[in-house]
C-alpha cells in the first residue's frame, strides 16, 4: 500500500499512544497498557481515553490531537465503528504506524470489509503503515504492545503469525525453552502490512537470527516471490502454512477472510524462495532451534552414534527418508574404532557402541569420527575426516549415565565443533530429563526420538543447497521475439464471440506466433468445406469444435487417417452426429477442425506428453509436465513448476521429476527423444502465459515427442472474461 520500507519505529518506538486505554483490570485496553509498562518500556506513553484523567500513573488524553508531543505509533483497542475516525486523527497528528488490535473488519464480511477498505484508504492518505486489524499486537525487545498474558524471553527468533491465538500458544510454549524472541508479530487481517514486509525488515535486523512464520494465506504472491528470496539468503526463514486440505482451506478463509491457493503452488514458491516448510508446530520450533544454535553443515555427510541397535535402525530409516547421506569413514578412522571399541560394536555408520556404553566410550567415538581424538594425532589426517555433523542417540541402559554424556557432548562441541552441527535424541522419560534439560540449556538440540533429529538436519542441508544456488534475481530467463498484438487481437475476437475457450484453429495460430510447432489446422463449417480443406492439408484428423465438449474422444468427436476428400465429407457428417448424440445437450458446435495428421511411420519413436498451465490465485501460472495421451488422468505422472523466473534449468527439473523422463532418454536400445526441443516448448509456453495474464488455463495433450522435433497435437486455451 505504502512504499515505506523503514518500519523500525514499530520495533523501537520513542512514543506510543494507547487508544482505548482502560483503568479497569480485565479490559483489553488495561492489559495492553499494563504489558507495555511491565515490559519496562523506556519511551513516552500516552493513554487515550475521553473519560479518564489518569491511567496506571500516566496522564490520559481525550484524543491524540490533544497530546502536545510527537507520537510515533498508536495501538487501537476501541470498538470497530470508531476506529476509522480516530485513524483520521492519527493521520493529522502525523503518527507513523498503527497497530489495530480491534476486530470487526474483513473477517466478519459485509460492513467489516467496507470498514477495512476505508481504513486502508485513510492510512494511504497520510502515509501511515498499519498492522492488523484483528490482531494480538506486537512484542519487540523493548516493549510488549499486545494483550498477551505473558511477555516472552528475549532471544534471536522472530515469530510472525497470522493467528493471535497460535502466537500466544507458541510464546507460552517457549517459556521453559532455552530460546527467546527478538519479536512476536501478529498479522491479523493484513489490511496493509503482511509477512513479506516484516520478513524484508527482519532480514536486516541484527537482533534476529531466524525467522519463523505461521501463515494461513499469502495474498500478494508476486511480491513474495520478488522479495523473500533475497531475505532468505541472509537468514533462515521457516514457514508453517496451514489450510493445506480442502477443509483446512475453508477454515482458513472463514478465520481471517483469506483466500487459500493450491498447496502445490505454496510448495513450489517456498522452494524457489529458499523457504523451509514446517509441516507441524513441532517442526517449526525444531528447525528454528537448530538454526539458532547450530552451524550449517558444509556437506550432506553425517554420522549416527547410538548405544542401541533398534533406535539406530530407526535413525537410518529416517536418514534414508529425508535424503541424508551417511559419512563414509576412512580406513584410519575405522581402524581406530575397531581397535578401541568392543568386538560386538558396529563401527560402520551407524556406529553402535552397544548397551553398556560409558560416557568415556561416547566421548572416544565422537572425537574419533571428527578427528579430535588425541590417539589419532599423527595417525588420522584432515582428509580422513568425512563427518560434517552427527546425530547422537542415547537410550536408558544400566551402564548409561545420560547427564555425564550430555556434559561431555557439550564440552566437545563448545571447544572443537563450531562448524559442524550436533543434535541428540535421548529416548526415554524420567531417566533422560536431566540430560535433556542440560543439552537444551547449552544450545544443543535434543529430541525425544531420532526422526525429529533427522528432519532438522535435512532442513539445514536444504538451506545450504539454497545458499549455494544462483540468486533468483540473477536467473537468466529466455526471451523470444513474438507479435503480442496479434495474440491480443485473437483474444479480443474470442470475447466478442462471448467465449472463454479458444477454438482449435485459434490456438494453433497463437502457437505459431510463439514458435511452438503444431499441425496445420483449419475450421470447416460445412462438409463441403471439410472436403476442400482436406485437399489443401492432405492426410488429416477431423475433430469436433465446441467449447462445451472438452474430451472429444468420449463423444466420438475425433476420426483419424482421413486421406481423401470424400472421407473428409463423410467424417464431418459422422462427427457432428456423434457430438449431438453423445455430447452435452445444447452444446455450441462451430464445426469440425481439419488438422494435419502426423505420419508416425516417418518417425523412429513417439512419446505422448501432456503440458499444461493453470493460474494460481497467489503465485500466478503453474506449469505442468508429464505422461500424456488418453491415459494422462489415470497415470497421474506429472510434475509442476511456477513460471515465475522459469529458466532452462527449471524446465530440465520439471521434466526430470517424472517417470516419462526415463522413456524420453531411451530405454532398451531405443533412441532418445528430442528433450532439448521439449525444453524450448516449455520456455516459450512460460513466456506466453506470463505475458498474457488473461490465460487462466492451457492444455496440450498430447504433445508428440520425436527423436528429432515434436508436434503439439491437441491444444486447449481458456481465457478470463
Amino acid at each position: 500500500m505504502v512504499e515505506n520500507n523503514d518500519i523500525s519505529y514499530f520495533f523501537d518506538p520513542k512514543s506510543i499512544a494507547i487508544i482505548g486505554a482502560s483503568s479497569k483490570p480485565g479490559k483489553v485496553g488495561y492489559n495492553v497498557l499494563r504489558n507495555i509498562v511491565e515490559s519496562k518500556y523506556q519511551g513516552k506513553l500516552f493513554p487515550i481515553n475521553p473519560k479518564a484523567e489518569e491511567i496506571l500513573g500516566y496522564k490520559s488524553y481525550k484524543s491524540v490531537l490533544d497530546v502536545p508531543e510527537k507520537i510515533e505509533i498508536a495501538i487501537f483497542v476501541v470498538p470497530s465503528e470508531i476506529v476509522n475516525p480516530i485513524a483520521e486523527e492519527c493521520g493529522k497528528k502525523r503518527i507513523k504506524g498503527l497497530i489495530i488490535i480491534t476486530a470487526g473488519f474483513k473477517e466478519i464480511g459485509g460492513l467489516g470489509i467496507t470498514r477495512e477498505q476505508e481504513l486502508v484508504q485513510i492510512a494511504k492518505k497520510y502515509d501511515m503503515r498499519v498492522i492488523g486489524p484483528n490482531c494480538l499486537g506486537l512484542i519487540g525487545l523493548n516493549y510488549n504492545g499486545s494483550f498477551a498474558a505473558n511477555t516472552p524471553k528475549n532471544g534471536g527468533i522472530a515469530m510472525i503469525s497470522q493467528s493471535g491465538a497460535m502466537l500466544t500458544g507458541m510464546m507460552d510454549f517457549s517459556m521453559d525453552q532455552a530460546f527467546g524472541f527478538s519479536c512476536n508479530i501478529s498479522l491479523g487481517n493484513k489490511a496493509d502490512m503482511d509477512e513479506v514486509d516484516f520478513i524484508e525488515y527482519l532480514a536486516n535486523d541484527p537482533n534476529t537470527k531466524v525467522i519463523l512464520c505461521y501463515l494461513e494465506s499469502i495474498e500478494d504472491g508476486e511480491k513474495f516471490l520478488r522479495v523473500v528470496p533475497e531475505a532468505a539468503y541472509k537468514k533462515p526463514i521457516i514457514i508453517l502454512k496451514s489450510g493445506v486440505s480442502a477443509a483446512g482451506a475453508r477454515a482458513a478463509s472463514s478465520h481471517t477472510g483469506a483466500l487459500a491457493g493450491l498447496d502445490i503452488a505454496y510448495d513450489l514458491a517456498f522452494k524457489k524462495c529458499g523457504i523451509l516448510r514446517a509441516i507441524s508446530i513441532a517442526d517449526l520450533f525444531d528447525y528454528g532451534e537448530i538454526f539458532l544454535y547450530q552451524p550449517i553443515p558444509k556437506k550432506n555427510s553425517f554420522a549416527i552414534v547410538t548405544n542401541a541397535g533398534g533406535p539406530g535402525i530407526v535413525a537410518v530409516d529416517s536418514f534414508e527418508r529425508e535424503g541424508l547421506k551417511f559419512a563414509q569413514f576412512s580406513e584410519p578412522v575405522l581402524h581406530l574404532l575397531r581397535e578401541n571399541l568392543p568386538a560386538e560394536a558396529a563401527i560402520f555408520n551407524p556406529i553402535d557402541i552397544i548397551g553398556d556404553a560409558s560416557p568415556k566410550r561416547y566421548e572416544f567415538t565422537i572425537k574419533t569420527i571428527f578427528g579430535l581424538n588425541e590417539r589419532a594425532q599423527g595417525y588420522i589426517e584432515e582428509d580422513d575426516i568425512t563427518t560434517y555433523g552427527a546425530l547422537i542417540i542415547m537410550s536408558p541402559q544400566a551402564q548409561t549415565k545420560p547427564a555425564d554424556v550430555a556434559k561431555l557432548i557439550y564440552e566437545i562441541v563448545s571447544k572443537s565443533l563450531s562448524d559442524k552441527p550436533i543434535v541428540c535424541a535421548l529416548i526415554g522419560g524420567v531417566s533422560m530429563a536431566e540430560a535433556t534439560k542440560y543439552l537444551k540449556q547449552h544450545h544443543i538440540p535434543c529430541y525425544r526420538f531420532p526422526e525429529s533429529g533427522a528432519k532438522s538436519l535435512k532442513a539445514m542441508v536444504t538451506y545450504n543447497d539454497f545458499l549455494n544456488r544462483q540468486s533468483v534475481k540473477d536467473l537468466d530467463v529466455a526471451k523470444f521475439k513474438v507479435d503480442k498484438e496479434k495474440v491480443a487481437e485473437i483474444f479480443k475476437k474470442v470475447r466478442a464471440d462471448e467465449r472463454t475457450v479458444l477454438l482449435s484453429h485459434e490456438t494453433s495460430e497463437i502457437f505459431d506466433i510463439y514458435g511452438i510447432i503444431s499441425p496445420k489446422s483449419k475450421l470447416a463449417a460445412t462438409p463441403a468445406e471439410a472436403r476442400k480443406l482436406q485437399n489443401e492439408i492432405g492426410k488429416s484428423v477431423l475433430k469436433i469444435v465446441s467449447p462445451n465438449i472438452i474430451h472429444k474422444t468420449d463423444v466420438g468427436g475425433i476420426i483419424l487417417n482421413i486421406e481423401t476428400e470424400q472421407e473428409a465429407f463423410e467424417a464431418y457428417v459422422q462427427i457432428i452426429e456423434n457430438a449431438k448424440k453423445y455430447g452435452p445437450q445444447n452444446a455450441r458446435i462451430y464445426g469440425v477442425e481439419v488438422q494435419e495428421m502426423i505420419d508416425f511411420k516417418e518417425e523412429l519413436k513417439v512419446n505422448e506428453i501432456i503440458i499444461g498451465m493453470s493460474r494460481d490465485p497467489q503465485f500466478g501460472p503453474l506449469l505442468m509436465f508429464g505422461t500424456g495421451g488418453i491415459y494422462a488422468n489415470f497415470m497421474k505422472d506429472v510434475s509442476f513448476a511456477l513460471s515465475y523466473k522459469f529458466t532452462k534449468e527449471s524446465a530440465k527439473d520439471l521434466i526430470e521429476n517424472t517417470k516419462i523422463y526415463n522413456l524420453l532418454q531411451g530405454v532398451r536400445g531405443e533412441p532418445a527423444s528430442d528433450i532439448n526441443a521439449i525444453i524450448e516448448v516449455l520456455l516459450r509456453l512460460s513466456q506466453l502465459v506470463n505475458e498474457f495474464p488473461e490465460i487462466v488455463e492451457l492444455d496440450i495433450n498430447p504433445l508428440l515427442s520425436f527423436v528429432k522435433g515434436y508436434s503439439a497435437v491437441d491444444i486447449k486455451i481458456t481465457i478470463s472474461r
